[in-house]
């Protein structure tokens, strides 16, 4: 006898899931800044430089001097020609009291008297000497006091601005899970 065979059928269920990804946006605006660098306080201080050239010596040398000073150096040389003339004059008259003393005094007396003395030729500079310019240098000055600033800087951060979408799962049978038993060859009938 053969026995007869069950036959199973299994469907197996079937799970569908539906999935939507979570999106965040994020934006990140740049802070508002303002800079602001005042200029730094300076101060200075500016003296100018002096020169003082005194050329009266030099100009003297070559004559140009004020008549006040003319007056001074012609009254000292005349003080010096009235004591030179009386010093020879004085000479003149001891060597006249002496002419018993068979003497020539007076023919010499008169060749000094009739001759120009021997004058002297020489090459002269004028100024005759450098020092005769004097020159007094008092330098400038400059000086510079600076105060520097600090930056004023403000900044406002902003805040960043998120967006977020949220995603979703959905889950959902996607097959019906199902058995079926049949026996093949039999055919049994189920009337009531």
């Amino acid at each position: 006898m053969k026995l007869p065979q069950i036959q199973i059928n299994a469907v197996s269920g079937k799970i569908g899931i539906q999935k939507t990804p979570t999106a965040i946006e994020m934006k990140q605006p740049m802070a508002d800044m303002k800079i602001r660098q005042p200029h730094a306080d300076v101060k200075y201080i500016h003296r100018d430089a002096e020169i003082k050239i005194d050329q009266s010596e030099a100009f003297a040398d070559a004559g140009l001097k004020p008549i006040s000073r003319h007056i001074q150096e012609w009254a000292a040389k005349g003080r010096q020609q009235v004591l030179k003339a009386m010093a020879t004059a004085a000479r003149q008259g001891d060597q006249m009291m002496k002419i018993e003393n068979k003497g020539l005094a007076i023919p010499g007396i008169a060749k000094t008297n009739s001759e120009d003395p021997m004058r002297d030729f020489n090459i002269g500079f004028i100024p005759s000497s450098p020092s005769r310019v004097k020159i007094h240098y008092t330098p400038g000055e400059f000086k510079v006091n600076a105060t520097p600033k600090g930056a004023e800087i403000q900044i406002n951060p902003n805040k960043p601005q998120i967006t977020v979408r949220t995603g979703s799962t959905k889950i959902y049978l996607q097959q019906k899970p199902s058995i079926s038993f049949s026996v093949p060859g039999l055919n049994v009938d189920y009337k009531k």
